[in-house]
This record gives C-alpha cells, sequence and structure tokens, in this order.
C-alpha cells in the first residue's frame, strides 16, 4: 500500500511552484544569475532603466566640508578635478556601476589612486562584477576581504587582468541597499518583483501553448472518405490527385502541414458528420474561459510596485490617474534622493583614502553633493514667495529679489540705474512744486 502511495502523482500549484524556485533561485550563489535573467523581462528593463537614467542624469562633486582648512580644499578641489579627467570611467559611467546595486543589492569598486603635482588623487575606481567574486570575507560587518574567480568568458570579450586573486576590503567601495542581517550583502530591487516575474513567466508559456493548441486557426478540409482512403491506397488515382493538389492548395495559403487537418465529408441520415474535430473549450478554444492578458497586466503592475515605478504607468488602463502622479513622483523622488544617500556615504570611504595618503587629519570627510533631481517648479516656488510677502512672513529688499531672479535665472537688476532714476525723478518733482 505505501509503494502505491509512493507513485501517485501530486497536483501542480503554480505558487506553491514558484516559492520552491525562488528558493534556489534566489539563494545567495544563485541570486545574481537570476537577476540577470529578470532584467530580459520587458518592464523590468525598462523600470530599471529609468530608474538609472534618473539617478545618472545629474551630476554630483566633492563639496568642502563647512570646517575645511585651506589644505583641504586644496586637495578636494583636485579630487573633483581628477573626477572629471579620468581615462577610463567618467562620472556618468561610474555612477552606472555603482547602481548595479540596484540590479544585485550591492556593488563592488576599487579605488586607485595616484600622485599628480605632490597629491595623491584618483586615478581610477573601476567595477567588480558580482559573479567573479568567490567569497565575501567579512570582520565585523564590514568587508575585510574579496576572493576572486576569473570572470565568465563567452569567447568574445577577453579580459586580460586574471592574475588578481584577492583584494582587500579597505580599498573596496561596497555600495548596499537595505543591508540587514538577513541581506548582508544587500537587498536587490528585484527580490521583490521575483515572485510576480515568476507567475507571469510561467503564465506566458501556458498562453503560448494556448494559442499553438488553440484549433481555431486550423485549417479544417473536408473531402469524402471514399477519396481520402484512394489518397492513401492509389496515389495515382483522380481521386488522389484532387486531394493532394488541394492539400498543396491548403500548404501555400497557410503555414505548412501542420495547419491543416483532414477529416471526411461523410453524414449520416440526420445530416451529422461522420468525422469532427473540435477544441476541448469549444470552437473559441480554452483562451476565452480565463483571460489570462488581465492577469500578466496585474502582475506587471506588481513588478513597478516593487521597483518603485509606478509613475511609468499612471494614465493607463488601470494604473491611476494623472491626478496622482505628483504624489507619485514625490514619492519615487524620496527614493531616489535615499539612494543619493547611500552613495554619499559610502563614498566617504574614498575620500579617507585619499586624506590618509595625503597625511590629513580624518575629521572632516565630505561626502557627495548631487544636482537637483527635478526642475523648479517655477509657478509653485513664486507662489510660495507671494503669500509669505502677503502675510508679511518676509519683507521685499534687495537682497530677496536678487535671490528670486538667481532662482528664476533671470537677468540682474542695475540699482545703481534704479537709484539715479529715483533721484531724478524726485528732483523733477521738486522743480515742479517751486514753479507751482
Amino acid at each position: 500500500m505505501a509503494a502505491n502511495l509512493s507513485q501517485q502523482s501530486k497536483p501542480l500549484h503554480i505558487e506553491n511552484t514558484v516559492l520552491q524556485l525562488g528558493k534556489h533561485d534566489l539563494s545567495i550563489n544563485q541570486a545574481f544569475y537570476t537577476y540577470r535573467d529578470m532584467k530580459l523581462d520587458g518592464v523590468i528593463s525598462g523600470s530599471m532603466s529609468f530608474i538609472k537614467a534618473l539617478l545618472s542624469k545629474g551630476g554630483f562633486s566633492i563639496p568642502y566640508h563647512a570646517k575645511s582648512n585651506q589644505q583641504e580644499k586644496k586637495l578636494i578641489d583636485a579630487l573633483n578635478l581628477s573626477l572629471e579627467t579620468m581615462e577610463d570611467y567618467d562620472k556618468k559611467r561610474m555612477v552606472s556601476n555603482w547602481l548595479q546595486m540596484l540590479d544585485y543589492g550591492c556593488s563592488l569598486n576599487e579605488v586607485v589612486c595616484e600622485r599628480v603635482a605632490g597629491q595623491f588623487v584618483f586615478k581610477t575606481i573601476s567595477p567588480i562584477h558580482l559573479t567573479t567574486v568567490e567569497k565575501f570575507q567579512m570582520k565585523g560587518g564590514k568587508l575585510d576581504k574579496l576572493l576572486l574567480n576569473p570572470a565568465d568568458n563567452d569567447g568574445l570579450v577577453y579580459n586580460v587582468d586574471v592574475a588578481q586573486k584577492d583584494i582587500s576590503g579597505s580599498k573596496i567601495l561596497f555600495f548596499r541597499i537595505e543591508p540587514d542581517a538577513d541581506f548582508p550583502l544587500g537587498k536587490s530591487l528585484l527580490y521583490g518583483a521575483y515572485t510576480a516575474w515568476k507567475t507571469k513567466k510561467i503564465l506566458q508559456e501556458y498562453e503560448a501553448i494556448g494559442v499553438a493548441k488553440n484549433l481555431s486557426g486550423v485549417l479544417d478540409i473536408k473531402v469524402p472518405s471514399e477519396h481520402i482512403n484512394k489518397y492513401f491506397s492509389e496515389p495515382n488515382s483522380e481521386e488522389a490527385i484532387y486531394v493532394a493538389n488541394l492539400l498543396t492548395q491548403a500548404e501555400m495559403l497557410h503555414a505548412g502541414k501542420g495547419s491543416y487537418i483532414l477529416t471526411g465529408s461523410d453524414t449520416n441520415a440526420n445530416g451529422i458528420y461522420l468525422y469532427e474535430v473540435k477544441t476541448v473549450g469549444g470552437s473559441g478554444g480554452n483562451a476565452q474561459n480565463y483571460n489570462v492578458g488581465q492577469a500578466i497586466a496585474r502582475y506587471n503592475q506588481e513588478i513597478q510596485l516593487s521597483l518603485q515605478t509606478m509613475v511609468l504607468s499612471m494614465g493607463a488602463e488601470g494604473g491611476g490617474s494623472f491626478a496622482l502622479s505628483d504624489n507619485s513622483t514625490y514619492l519615487m523622488t524620496l527614493f531616489i534622493e535615499n539612494v543619493q544617500r547611500v552613495i554619499s556615504q559610502e563614498f566617504k570611504k574614498a575620500i579617507r583614502i585619499a586624506f590618509e595618503l595625503n597625511g590629513l587629519s580624518l575629521d572632516r570627510i565630505p561626502g557627495l553633493e548631487w544636482e537637483p533631481l527635478q526642475p523648479l517648479d517655477w509657478d509653485e516656488f513664486t507662489k510660495g514667495w507671494q503669500r509669505l510677502l502677503q502675510s508679511g512672513g518676509v519683507t521685499a529688499t534687495e537682497d530677496l529679489e536678487t535671490f528670486l531672479r538667481e532662482a528664476g535665472h533671470g537677468p540682474s537688476a542695475d540699482y545703481t540705474k534704479k537709484l539715479n532714476n529715483a533721484v531724478t525723478a524726485d528732483q523733477s518733482d521738486r522743480a515742479g512744486d517751486k514753479v507751482g
């Protein structure tokens, strides 16, 4: 009895299958390869490209610390210059390398310095792909050492630099998203999208199978059974030649032999065909009983929600209205600014390396300063200042006018000319009073 029970098959449940697949696909040894496969999905690829484009569109620089002395300011100027003049990686490409942490949870970049004009500055900040890492050696929650394997090689791209087997963690910028005890290497944005992506992928496969097996687009050629018999038994007969020509025309009109079926046109006394072919779900196929497209659209929205890119579907069917776009854009801006802060905090390590090499104090290490993520909304900006002026919260002064002109990129005011005009007008008024 036990043997019979062990041989019985169990029904397939998609949700359970996805959970089981996830345990393997998202394991620490397999996750990086899984995330690379997920980026083949159109919704995921578009969402990730959108986020990265927003993050990398603006520039960045190293600002002075509030208490920086002249020697430190001089080094910071030299570091900014080195970031602008790197041969291997310009600033935009560097940001793209750092943003791999969105795909994989973390990003590894090696800092190399060189001496220029008596100061140690950045020579290059080069990426290390996660698939080349054999082992992360951690110490006290920090990266102590990387043990590397040769990079995957498809025969087209040959990596010459394969001699380096390990790198000290003190030279590595270890950018991570939401690192914690469960995700010490960071948490990829794609982690939360895995279930929706995998389920959608399975549904797409089922949909493709349904399209292939739906007989509504298949030609049904009906001829008398006597003709069919002679087609197989007497290929030189007139009936067989007729059937052969008919099938040839069907192949030419459609898509080959797999696109038609041959049935007899014979009927019984009641006019019912003796041979009949139907799909299980009827003439329309099973696709009419369940709308796979709606399910796939729902999972696409879930993917966008997990990737913080719901703003991309605003105004689309089921995706909300443009009235919600301001709030969604604001929330997305907060998310992107948080990513910028993560990058700024980790980049302090590179600045600290440069300060140590130049023998400077480590008490005043600056971070990074980013250009504004979105342009100033001039209408909202001026309305706010207008309310402050009307309520008496601020006073209209030349300094305030200068600030508003600069914020709006307007021409500067010539207050000397304005004063001369005012004096001339006052003198004219006085002369008029004397004449009167």
